[in-house]
């Protein structure tokens, strides 16, 4: 990589657009290679305690936020299995939002389905009916569905929640934090998660979360937690600069690292490039031919799913552009082989977003001759 640019961390040069895993910076990298430690050590916990302070920067609350060596799913687990018993309100318009539904079911909980057509935002008056006719322990919710490209109004949601329900809500924040406005505090958001790898742009393998005293407070209700993902376990640690189990430890260097890079660029900042990201996206699909498929208003600032123009397949398309030494996302589960994805996270720039969409011109000029030839 040449050129880096250490505020915005690409400088034109990123070819690597995957919705997740993202691009990672090399200084970030070289965080990895950081020596080992007892994680009972003073040595550990000074790096936890220096991460601790920093994390719930990004996250927008005053409490504590905690690592998990886990996916973020774990998360969504942890969640469900440390504070509820049911039922659960689960909101699905996209692959991992549906996915959640689908694992409050499988660990035996009472579970209703709201969903919607994807590409479109989950209506805070839907939820506020469904309120009103069940009283729910929790309410989860995707705010950037990934397989989409949909943003979902998490504050009128979460609004709409804490007016109408004593339900805690669970927000899958995992396109989102780093990347675009997230408030944890100030929306009222109980369990808020994110993975490494997406607007953190960290390697993949460690969940990102916060929580509120009301999740606390019914994790310590609950009888039966289960032990590695239990939340009062994770938090009282948190409160000696530890983890309740063996962390990974080469993950928490990099995220040190790249925390003092996010404050240094300001949060206010990186969401604002990311909207530039999303925005130079959107000019240059009107232009060229290309639908946007979440519904206007309500796309995503990380991650934008397109149908390309009439005669361009999404496939082919995408294996031109990786055959040009580009790394790509495809469509995702139902729209594998109808959309392209962009995943314009983390440390990524404008400059090389511009660069990648011009590659998607010169990919589909080669297309249409390669075609023209076959005719």
């Amino acid at each position: 990589m040449t050129n880096f640019d250490s505020t915005t961390g690409s400088s034109g040069q990123v070819r690597f657009f995957n919705p997740g895993p993202v691009w990672v910076r090399p200084q970030v990298m070289q965080a990895l290679t950081g020596p080992m430690l007892s994680h009972r050590s003073q040595a550990f916990m000074d790096l936890y305690g220096r991460i601790l302070e920093k994390l719930p920067k990004v996250f927008r609350t005053a409490r504590t936020a905690h690592t998990l060596a886990t996916s973020a799913t774990g998360v969504w687990e942890s969640a469900l299995v440390s504070c509820v018993e049911g039922p659960v309100l689960s909101l699905g318009n996209g692959a991992f939002s549906e996915k959640w539904g689908e694992m409050s079911q499988r660990l035996g909980l009472e579970t209703d389905l709201l969903k919607v057509e994807w590409g479109k935002p989950i209506s805070p008056d839907d939820v506020k009916k469904k309120l009103a006719g069940k009283k729910y322990a929790a309410v989860t919710v995707v705010h950037s569905e990934t397989s989409t490209g949909v943003l979902n109004d998490l504050a009128a949601i979460a609004k709409v929640v804490r007016e109408n329900s004593d339900a805690l809500v669970f927000a899958d924040a995992v396109t989102s934090v780093a990347g675009t406005k997230v408030e944890t505090d100030a929306w009222g958001l109980d369990v808020v998660l994110t993975g490494s790898q997406k607007a953190f742009a960290l390697p993949p393998g460690l969940a990102l979360f916060a929580m509120s005293e009301r999740t606390l407070a019914a994790a310590k209700k609950k009888k039966f937690r289960g032990l590695y993902l239990d939340l009062v376990d994770i938090d009282a640690f948190a409160q000696k600069k530890q983890t309740p189990t063996t962390p990974c430890l080469p993950l928490l260097y990099a995220l040190d690292v790249q925390l003092d890079h996010i404050l240094a660029e300001g949060i206010e900042n990186r969401w604002a490039r990311h909207e530039a990201m999303r925005l130079a996206i959107a000019e240059w699909a009107a232009k060229n031919g290309f639908r946007i498929f979440a519904e206007k208003g309500a796309e995503s600032p990380t991650v934008t799913s397109m149908i390309p123009p009439a005669g361009v397949n999404a496939e082919e398309l995408n294996k031109a552009l990786k055959a040009a030494k580009w790394t790509t996302g495809s469509g995702y589960g139902k729209l594998k082989a109808t959309n392209v994805r962009i995943g314009h996270m983390g440390d990524v720039d404008v400059a090389s977003v511009k660069n990648y969409l011009k590659a998607h011109e010169e990919a589909i000029t080669g297309l249409r001759a390669k075609a023209a030839v076959l005719a």
